[in-house]
């Protein structure tokens, strides 16, 4: 199977082939809604989110891109570390962030 891949089919069956399902959205956006059984590993804080949001809106898309790419690149760095540390190679999680494909 490919390291990633585009999951369309959401039926329990499907979902039923990863281990965990991982919602990557602000704190805010997860306990809004999130995907039954899905753990939150976000990549921005709701402080975060709300600052590259500003940044894009006030000043410049691009320049909210790299400065938000930046911090999510600190925040992955961080859950790769702590949370998903002990995972073996063979572990599958579905990570999703259902965000309009930002």
């Amino acid at each position: 199977m490919p390291y990633l891949e585009t999951v369309t089919d959401l039926s329990p069956e499907n979902l039923a082939r990863y281990d965990v399902i991982i919602d990557v959205r602000s704190p805010a956006e997860f306990a809004d809604d999130h995907m039954p059984g899905a753990i939150s590993l976000p990549v921005l804080s709701n402080d975060e989110r709300a600052k590259v949001g500003t940044i894009y809106k006030q000043e410049s898309p691009f320049k909210a891109n790299r400065i938000g790419g930046a911090i999510v690149a600190r925040n992955i760095a961080h859950h790769l570390e702590t949370a998903l540390a002990d995972k073996p190679k063979s572990w599958r999680p579905l990570v999703y962030c259902w965000r309009g494909g930002m």
